[in-house]
């Protein structure tokens, strides 16, 4: 009788064990996995902004060459009316940097 005690506590205490084992494997598993998840999320984060800078830069240029153009357009015309358009371009080309970063 006691060795039959016995083998039923050393069975307990061995699947004891088995799922301690079990809970530690499986929250290495979460950590890593929340760690990878992390590492994906910064590299899309850096490539999203990356991405917007260019995006800036792109309409910064297409903002001057518009710019540019229209002054070319009203050359010999009033100062008011270049100064006006000019200070219209870049309202303009602020707004669409300002829409691309998010800031209100």
């Amino acid at each position: 009788m006691k060795e039959v005690v016995q083998k039923i506590m050393d069975t307990e205490r061995e699947v004891r064990e088995r799922i301690d084992g079990a809970r530690e494997e499986a929250k290495k598993i979460i950590r890593r996995a929340e760690s990878e998840s992390r590492d994906v999320e910064e590299q899309g984060r850096q490539k999203a902004v990356q991405e917007a800078h260019e995006l800036i830069e792109r309409m910064k240029r297409e903002a001057e060459e518009e710019k540019s153009s229209q002054i070319e357009q009203v050359q010999g015309g009033s100062p008011e009316l270049l100064a006006s358009k000019a200070k219209e371009i870049d309202t303009a080309a602020e707004r669409v940097k300002r829409l691309i970063l998010g800031i209100d």
